[in-house]
């Protein structure tokens, strides 16, 4: 059987459908709504006469078994798009949204009303205890971990169990048309089929990209970054707490200023100016004394 592997967020849903529609030329979704109110391509499952050639699931994650002749298409996250991934999995994955904006508010009621958050509550309670209410600081923390440590991070994305045919489609390749295109082309070869693209397939991507969270997530941060490296004036007020975990991940990478106390302060800084000026201040000091 063709099969898609995936964990939550990594759009395996939209894979499916899009595989079956111009690779497996199946018309059972042509025309129809695919994408519902979070944004994730789930309305097939109200679609009766849908039927796919290839089934998406989540094997790896779940334990479930392969067959000895199955051809599985596993969807790998890139230390490029983590971010991405995570705020999907939050925003969309299991039809279920964790509040990022204002989690430290309620924070165990939140993780208690989504069950794919069970891990998360346990790691807080168990570092931190119960507080009805954590501090910003220590959810950064949390999710500062996921980017940083692979075991609590990339990983949980990319642990798989087919050890047979198979082709890798890597999380980038959603985010870029042309690259998509390419890799829907190398999975139709891999199945030995072939790919037939439409506009509709453009005009479906764009209606995905559009919609993405995490894309545009990512996007958003990776601007807030350059505008900090070039200190340029830009806001980062209405950050989520992932994206205030992201950002200050990547300053400390690029700068080696771990544990800078403005960006372990219970509030975020307001402007990209605030955080240049007080990075770059504080890189100066690092400059090897010169002697005569």
């Amino acid at each position: 059987m063709d099969k898609i592997d995936f964990f939550g967020g990594c759009h395996g849903n939209f894979l499916e459908v899009m595989l079956d529609m111009f690779v497996y030329n199946n018309n059972t979704m042509q025309g129809k709504s695919l994408f519902n109110n979070s944004g994730a391509a789930h309305l097939k499952y109200k679609n009766r006469d849908y039927a796919p050639m290839i089934r998406a699931r989540h094997y790896s994650e779940n334990n479930v078994p392969f067959n000895d002749d199955d051809n599985v298409i596993e969807i790998h996250c890139c230390e490029e798009y983590r971010l991405a991934a995570l705020t999907n999995s939050l925003l969309r994955a299991g039809d279920e949204k964790i509040d990022i904006y204002n989690l430290h508010q309620n924070t165990i009621a939140k993780f208690e009303a989504v069950s794919k958050a069970y891990i998360d509550l346990n790691d807080l309670i168990e570092e931190h205890g119960i507080q009805e209410n954590y501090h910003k600081q220590i959810l950064r923390n949390y999710f500062y971990s996921k980017f940083e440590y692979p075991n609590y991070g990339i990983s949980m994305w990319n642990t798989f169990q087919y050890t047979g045919q198979k082709y890798v489609f890597p999380l980038s390749a959603f985010y870029n048309l042309e690259e998509f295109y390419y890799h829907l082309n190398k999975c139709a070869y891999f199945l030995k089929l072939n790919f037939y693209p439409t506009t509709d397939t453009a005009n479906i991507w764009n209606d995905f990209i559009t919609r993405n969270q995490g894309y545009q997530s990512q996007k958003k941060c990776n601007k807030i970054i350059q505008s900090v490296l070039e200190n340029v004036e830009l806001s980062t007020e209405n950050l989520t707490l992932v994206e205030e975990a992201y950002i200050s991940h990547r300053i400390a990478k690029l700068f080696r200023c771990y544990n800078h106390p403005l960006l372990t302060d219970e509030n975020f800084p307001e402007s990209t100016i605030e955080i240049a000026d007080a990075i770059y201040t504080w890189k100066s000091k690092d400059y090897a004394t010169k002697t005569k």
